[in-house]
């Protein structure tokens, strides 16, 4: 097995290497300061780039860079390894070690999120075959839509680089190896190598395209001398490299950041550009002036909805009739603000606002009074996808679970109330004041029934604009609904679905709160609500939570407020006592490397709240006025409570000094030095732990220094223990690697705690017996490696007391213990010391436990059935085992598996034979399959990709039995799919030769049009006609096609001929032939060049089978499968296309018939094409 890749030191290769890492590791740098794209990623701004990452976890170490959508502030990551020179062979070493620390990062969730974060080798130039087979390769994996495409384009002779076969093995071999030997699945190396990219740079010579490049970048900003400023880059990066630091832009230097700095640049004013006769039309002076005031009052509405009718009907006074004749006519005019596009009346958003200043003299008080009534009526409906189940809400518009009023015309009346709250001056004929009562009331009546979650739901996207309208009534709406009980906003949390398609009610309330956050006046009072809504929360998959809103805000560096240092103290003062808890936390959110990147917060639309010359400028002594602040607020909230101590611990060097010298006076105090052992453990345990980490990395940027370190060792001192139990309990973590001294030599590190921990064991053996092991074992985070200690000692004393009592245990600690005991012991001494246990006084039960815990081989096989005898099934019903390291014969294993009911275990180990690439015993092989289908084993021990990749070896055979295959097939018909990458051959090609089968399926499925009876089906019949419809849906072999893939015309011709004569007698003909004109999407080309085979084209045009041409239109349209919707619809143009020339084809043939169905399929993609085009405003010009 290959060993684990060790921490590198960029300062021992002092090479070419060396030199080509920097200026790639400088090439990000350079995009971060340009506002440059990250290459593997989506377009989004660089944020931090980290170098050197194995000591925070990372495999692929040599460059880790993040971007952050700015909108919706989510992260994704590239993971970089870098190599001067590199073969893509199987021979060359360095390629296999870039592979494997990919594979442990790509598994690794903790680091790594597939489908969204990317790994890369960035190296030299490739030799010529290299570079073209293997951007080919990784190419097609992403741009293939499954696996079948991608080895099919794979292994497709004409189509594919001549070394691209020989490419895939290459990365099978690495992957192979790297997965501790083991054959990666075919589903596995599909996703790895979608997210596997290679980038070729030519960097570290004085020319070349790429640094060309980056002088380009450069120069955009710095156009003399571009090329010192990258030598200014290169050297900074070196720098940080060395200390595996992390590069964000608020710690890149000033004077480099200068450089960057966009010019400050004075635009002519837009209105000089418009000529006098261009200018807007004076509206106030029109004649449907009035007419144009209301509909601004409203925004917009969908004339096809009834509803939104009924509300225009009421502005204009019931007289919508003659409404709409002005409406029309005002279209006519040049330059009008109304607009109506697809149903839908609008005036545009940026008129608005100019249109209420116009025109506000055409408001009038009882316009005001039908306006609350309209918005309190609209926004008060309750969302009627609530009556839904939160899983199933994604789908309202299915279960037409609508609102009643269209979303447009709910968005703009709330636009409208934020305008009435913030622009009534402009309404200088109604009553004074009359324009902020009616705002004021209007947020009264829609919030009247606070009490009730579903309001605020309903109301989620819409809040923002409510707060900013009339922000105090707003703000007592929400802390009504806190102070109820229930809590309707606590309710509102619990309504959060998970998943791709989960939605969070909260987001509009958050983003409310935020935007009022910005407003001095307003700042404590949205603190204390956020903190609120804080201590209701759950948790959840969803970014946008009450906390994260908290802390973005107060951020020392990056604060989204405009209330001073003081009034930001206060409020988190206030959180300190009314929600301790969630005081506690954000304050840590708010210390050094707690949170280095901010996508800001909400901002205010409406209400004119940040000044136009305010900079969000944060000064060196501000921002360390904060930190101390909030670090020295942290050490006082954690009193002498060691569970918060021990987080502050975790903080230490990210504490201020002041902070950090008042922690370590609590953690030395009289108080704490009073505590029981018991008490002080988990302290000095922490304190231990973070005195290893930073003697380990004594050259990590974050590392304190060694005096601080002195500091917190006098402390932990005063901490210890006394008492060997919990003086060394340290030494028995799950992680062997938080207890290195030396990150360099993993196998001399782990020979040095193995002695170590011997030397403990020992020790408290001799002074206290083995009753304190086994109290110890209780007490450690891993049992087992106290038993393998202690199993390297000859004691006597020691097996007396451990066997027989405790190989029965219930308790899994002790058990886990004796396991490591045992096998030390065998490791150690052999089967002779496995010989010698005096047996006699132990049940058989105790006696397989014994066994069960040794390694699984021929040699306990044996003992197993001279010990247990009769009782063997003891041993072999219990025994776990890794069936990939076993020694031994596998096969003797799976039969005793077999003979004890275990066939998940045993088709494991007939899937280790498999890629161990020894002979099958096929035999085996289907008695486990067939076993598995009534195995009372825990479900979750079934490995469905083994038991595809078995069935495809039964098929690959001719020793198998037709009727056993058919029967296995049907079994696993579920597992047979293409993510599975297995398929029912036997079946499908049964369906296409035998009529009467093909006939019977349609049969289960599908109820006769001769009768009209509803069978009450049983499970095991919905289970039938479940898998039946499986086999239909997916089934893609044409009839007529032979076992050696050939196609017979006659046989598609008597095969159809027969399915017709079974299926009128059966009342089955529609349906069957919709079906079999759906397979027949897959048949082959004519020999003579026509896409289609003649004779298939000749049945589909036959008068009377217009079904099966209506099958075959509806089969093209399915194979699409789900997609990604291009706006520019190039994909749906595409389509149309080539089924507007294979209806020429066929036409031209003599298929008429058949070309009109390929005919109307073009239509459908090009309405479809026409539609997405206009629904995302593309214009086509062509």
């Amino acid at each position: 097995m290959m060993k684990e890749k060790q921490l590198s030191n960029p300062f021992s290769t002092g090479n070419g290497g060396g030199h080509f890492e920097a200026h790639v590791q400088a090439s990000f740098v350079a995009l971060m300061l340009t506002g440059g794209v990250m290459p593997c990623l989506p377009h989004w701004p660089i944020t931090e780039i980290k170098l050197q990452g194995r000591i925070d976890g990372f495999n692929t170490d040599d460059l880790i860079v993040i971007v952050q959508n700015p909108d919706h502030r989510e992260k994704r990551k590239l993971l970089g390894q870098i190599k001067h020179r590199i073969n893509i062979t199987k021979e060359n070493t360095v390629f296999s070690e870039v592979i494997r620390a990919a594979w442990l990062d790509f598994n690794n969730p903790k680091i790594f999120t597939k489908g969204k974060d990317t790994i890369a080798l960035i190296c030299g130039p490739l030799n010529a075959t290299d570079f073209h087979s293997i951007q080919w390769l990784l190419n097609q994996a992403k741009c293939t839509k499954n696996i079948d495409e991608f080895e099919r384009q794979v292994t497709r002779t004409n189509f594919s680089p001549p070394k691209s076969e020989e490419k895939l093995k290459v990365f099978k071999h690495h992957l192979k190896l790297a997965n501790n030997d083991q054959e990666v699945s075919e589903i596995d190396l599909y996703a790895f190598l979608n997210h596997f990219y290679v980038l070729g740079y030519d960097l570290g010579n004085e020319e070349g395209v790429v640094l060309s490049l980056l002088h380009s970048h450069i120069s955009q900003y710095q156009k003399a001398n571009p090329q010192f400023i990258w030598a200014r880059i290169v050297d900074y990066v070196q720098t940080w490299n060395q200390n595996a630091g992390t590069i964000t832009l608020a710690r890149i230097p000033e004077d480099l950041k200068d450089v960057f700095k966009e010019p400050s640049l004075t635009y002519i004013p837009a209105d000089l550009i418009i000529s006098p006769e261009e200018s807007n039309i004076d509206w106030s002076k029109n004649t449907y002036a009035r007419v144009i005031a209301l509909v601004n009052l409203i925004g917009a509405w969908e004339e096809k909805n009834e509803a939104d009718i009924d509300i225009i009907n009421l502005l204009f006074n019931n007289n919508y009739a003659d409404f709409i004749i002005k409406a029309r006519e005002l279209l006519q005019i040049k330059d009008s603000p109304l607009s109506l596009k697809n149903g839908l009346w609008k005036i545009s958003d940026s008129d608005r606002v100019s249109l209420w200043d116009t025109l506000g003299s055409h408001i009038y008080d009882s316009d005001l009074d039908t306006f609350t009534q309209i918005i309190v009526t609209v926004l008060t409906e309750k969302n009627p996808a609530f009556e839904l189940p939160p899983e199933n809400r994604f789908a309202a518009n299915i279960y037409g679970k609508v609102f009643t009023y269209s979303s447009i015309l709910r968005r703009n009346l709330a636009d409208s109330l934020a305008l009435l709250g913030n622009r009534s001056d402009s309404l200088i004929n109604c009553s004074y004041d009359k324009a902020n009562v009616t705002a004021i009331l209007s947020i009264r009546g829609i919030f009247h029934e606070y009490l009730k979650w579903e309001l605020w739901g309903s109301l989620n996207n819409l809040l923002p604009i409510l707060a900013e309208a009339v922000p105090e009534e707003f703000l007592y709406s929400v802390e009504n609904a806190l102070l109820a009980n229930p809590c309707p906003l606590a309710e509102l949390f619990l309504q959060e679905s998970q998943g791709i398609t989960g939605n969070n009610y909260l987001t509009g309330l958050l983003w409310a709160l935020e935007a009022l956050a910005w407003d001095e006046k307003y700042l404590i009072r949205v603190c204390a609500i956020l903190g609120e809504l804080a201590t209701f929360d759950p948790g959840g998959n969803s970014g946008n939570r009450p906390d994260n809103s908290l802390s973005t805000i107060l951020l020392p560096w990056f604060p989204q407020t405009t209330a001073p240092i003081e009034k930001r103290k206060a409020a988190v003062r206030l959180l300190s006592n009314e929600c301790p808890d969630v005081a506690w936390q954000l304050v840590i959110e708010l210390l050094p490397d707690q949170q280095t990147t901010s996508g800001g917060t909400y901002k205010p639309k409406w209400r004119k709240i940040i000044p136009e010359e305010w900079k969000n400028d944060v000064t060196q002594i501000e921002y360390w006025e904060q930190v101390s602040f909030y670090a020295e607020m942290l050490i006082s909230m954690a009193g002498l409570d060691t569970t918060k101590l021990i987080v502050a611990i975790e903080l230490l060097n990210n504490l201020p000094r002041s902070a950090f010298d008042q922690l370590l006076n609590v953690l030395s105090s009289e108080e704490i030095l009073a505590l029981s052992e018991d008490e002080r453990f988990p302290l000095w345990d922490k304190l231990l732990i973070f005195i290893n980490k930073h003697r380990s990395f004594v050259d990590a940027e974050w590392s304190l220094k060694d005096d601080l370190l002195s500091l917190i060792e006098v402390v932990a001192s005063k901490l210890a223990p006394v008492h060997p139990l919990k003086l060394y309990r340290h030494l028995f973590a799950e992680n062997d690697y938080d207890l290195f001294d030396d990150r360099d030599d993993w196998d001399e590190q782990i020979g040095k705690l193995d002695k170590k921990r011997k030397e403990v064991i020992k020790e408290i053996l001799d002074l206290y017996g083995v009753d304190k092991i086994m109290q110890f074992v209780k007490e450690v985070q891993s049992p087992i490696k106290v038993g393998e200690a202690l199993g390297s000692f000859d004691e006597a004393k020691v097996e007396a007391k451990l066997f027989p009592q405790y190989l029965d245990s219930d308790d899994d600690v002790y058990i886990s213990f004796v396991r490591g005991y045992i096998w030390r012991r065998q490791f150690t001494y052999g089967w002779a010391w496995v010989d010698v246990i005096d047996k006699d006084s132990w049940s058989t039960k105790q006696i397989a436990k014994f066994l069960s815990f040794l390694p699984f081989t021929n040699e306990v096989w044996v003992r197993a059935s001279q010990w247990l005898k009769n009782s063997e099934v003891e041993y072999w019903t219990n025994v776990d085992f890794n069936p990939y390291v076993v020694r031994g014969d596998l096969e003797f294993a799976i039969e005793k598996l077999l003979d004890y009911g275990r066939p998940y275990a045993a088709i494991n180990c007939l899937h280790t034979i498999l890629h161990q690439q020894k002979t099958l015993n096929l035999n085996q092989c289907v008695t486990a399959l067939m076993s598995a289908l009534s195995s009372s084993e825990a479900s979750y021990l079934m490995n469905s990709s083994n038991i595809v990749e078995l069935i495809k070896v039964l098929q690959n055979s001719s020793e198998i039995p037709q009727a056993d295959l058919f029967n296995l097939e049907w079994a696993y018909l579920k597992l047979l799919d293409r993510y599975n990458r297995g398929k029912p051959k036997t079946l499908e090609f049964t369906l296409a030769s035998d009529p009467d089968f093909f006939c019977e399926i349609i049969g289960l499925v599908y109820r006769s049009n001769k009768s009209n009876i509803v069978l009450d089906l049983t499970e095991q019949k919905k289970a039938i006609v479940d898998n039946a419809w499986h086999l239909l849906r997916n089934w893609s072999v044409v009839p007529g096609t032979q076992k050696n893939g050939s196609f017979d015309g006659a046989l598609f011709s008597d095969w159809l001929q027969r399915v017709k004569e079974l299926s009128t007698e059966s009342g089955h003909l529609e349906i069957a032939l919709v079906k079999v004109g759906e397979v027949l999407n897959y048949a082959p080309s004519d020999p003579d060049g026509l896409w289609i085979n003649h004779i298939v084209a000749k049945e589909l045009n036959h008068r009377e089978v217009q079904d099966m041409r209506s099958g075959y239109s509806s089969g093209a349209f399915n194979s699409r499968g789900a997609h990604w919707v291009d706006p520019t619809a190039k994909p749906e143009l595409e389509l149309s296309m080539q089924y507007k020339q294979k209806a020429e084809d066929v036409e031209n043939s003599g298929y008429q018939r058949f070309a009109v169905t390929l005919r109307q399929l073009s239509a459908t993609y090009e309405n479809e094409a026409q539609r997405i085009i206009q629904e995302n405003g593309i214009i086509n010009y062509e």
